[in-house]
Parts: structure tokens; sequence; C-alpha cells
């Protein structure tokens, strides 16, 4: 075997390899505007939250209702902090009645 058919064939044997992710990559450390926006995110859900708090008696909504706020995207979060903040301003008023029972539908339908 020639050095060109050996190195095809060492080649060609490794690639499965390079293919399916067994070979370390290196990552590039995370940037700060997604520091930012992660610490935003947080915020927000700590928001929704400490109003559902507010609203619910049962410890287990809560529970519930932040094992689904991690799997929403961005865009929903801010929807539901934006419903949230109607409900801590209006307080008991028919906007904060209309806000919570969105914020209990976008939680369930999503």
């Amino acid at each position: 075997m020639n050095r060109r058919s050996f190195a095809l064939a060492v080649s060609l044997a490794t690639l499965p390899l390079a293919v399916s992710g067994s070979v370390p990559a290196t990552a590039a450390p995370p940037t700060r505007a997604a520091s930012v926006a992660a610490t935003a995110r947080r915020r927000e859900i700590e928001r929704i939250l400490s109003v559902l708090d507010g609203r619910t008696a049962d410890p287990a909504v809560r529970r519930r209702a932040a094992d689904k706020l991690v799997t929403l995207t961005d865009r929903q979060i801010r929807l539901i902090a934006s419903l949230s903040e109607r409900v801590s301003d209006d307080g008991a008023g028919p906007a904060a009645g209309i806000a919570l029972r969105l914020i209990t539908a976008l939680l369930i339908l999503s």
C-alpha cells in the first residue's frame, strides 16, 4: 500500500468519529449578550412566579408552572411577564382577572 492509499484509509477510518461527535470540540465561551439575556429571562420568570404565588394557594401549581416556564421561548416568557405585570398593577380589578386567565391558558396550552 502506498502512502496516498494509507492516508486515505486513515482519514476514512476517522471520519465516523468526527461526524458522530465522539471527538470533543472546543466550545466558544458564552457571550456577554447571552449572559445578560439569561439573567433577564431568569428575572422575568421570578416575577411571573411571584405573581402566581400571590394568586394560588397550592404550592404544586407553582412547581408545575416553574417547570413549564423554563421550557417556553423568550417571546412567550416576555408575553407572560407583561401579563403578570398587569396582574400585579391592577390588583383585584377585572383586567387582572383576565390577565391571570390568559397566563393560565398560555401555561396550559404551550
